[in-house]
């Protein structure tokens, strides 16, 4: 028997983030391709139509979880610049390696928000048109910081922000590559760990010209 739909507002908010989870890993299973809402279904055990009260297509539900992830992940990038105390680099270098543990603890999840693309839809839903990221907001914020703390008015902040978030973003996608595959040939290169740490080290170094 299939469960009946959620009715008060804290089942609703428990059956939609159940529905959530159990989608984030079908996606992972099966691709965007193969993601059926009725496969979802019931995997739930429920019945499709009381899925579709939740969301219209399987487009809108991948941007649901989207949005969702990134509320999260950006709350805890904003965590970490709330409660900072000292140097801006340090905060960078903060924000660096919450980042980078990030992709390589959920690298699924961080495929999903950062590299996989949506499923085919001829039209975007509710949750896509809504849908706008703020975690390269909030590095080009501290960035522009960073630069005023350095006295720097030469530097584009907008071009030093995307500099810095496509070294972490290539060090991520790097890390799950042969070279850190223990089976492999070529897996000479250290862990995963001590990479990022010298990525970060480096990183922190070429900042270190703009003070």
């Amino acid at each position: 028997m299939s469960q009946p739909r959620a009715r008060s507002k804290e089942a609703k908010e428990k059956q939609i983030k159940r529905i959530i989870n159990e989608a984030r890993y079908l996606f992972f299973e099966v691709g965007s391709r193969g993601f059926s809402m009725r496969s979802l279904a019931k995997r739930l055990n429920m019945s499709q139509g009381n899925l579709y009260n939740y969301w219209s297509s399987k487009r809108d539900l991948w941007f649901a979880i989207i949005q969702y992830d990134f509320s999260i992940f950006e709350k805890d990038l904003n965590k970490i610049v709330e409660k900072h105390e000292g140097s801006l680099i340090d905060l960078l270098d903060k924000l660096a390696h919450f980042y980078l543990n990030f992709a390589r603890l959920n690298y699924k999840q961080y495929q999903m928000m950062f590299v996989l693309t949506p499923p085919p839809a001829e039209s975007k839903g509710t949750k896509e048109i809504e849908f706008e990221p703020q975690t390269i907001n909030l590095l080009f914020e501290v960035v522009e910081k960073f630069l005023e703390e350095g006295g720097m008015k030469k530097i584009d902040s907008r071009k030093l922000t995307l500099y810095l978030w496509s070294i972490m973003h290539g060090a991520a996608l790097i890390s799950r590559t042969i070279v850190f595959n223990p089976e492999s040939n070529s897996a000479f290169f250290g862990s995963v760990e001590d990479f990022f740490e010298f990525v970060i080290q480096q990183t922190r170094s070429q900042l270190m010209q703009f003070l």
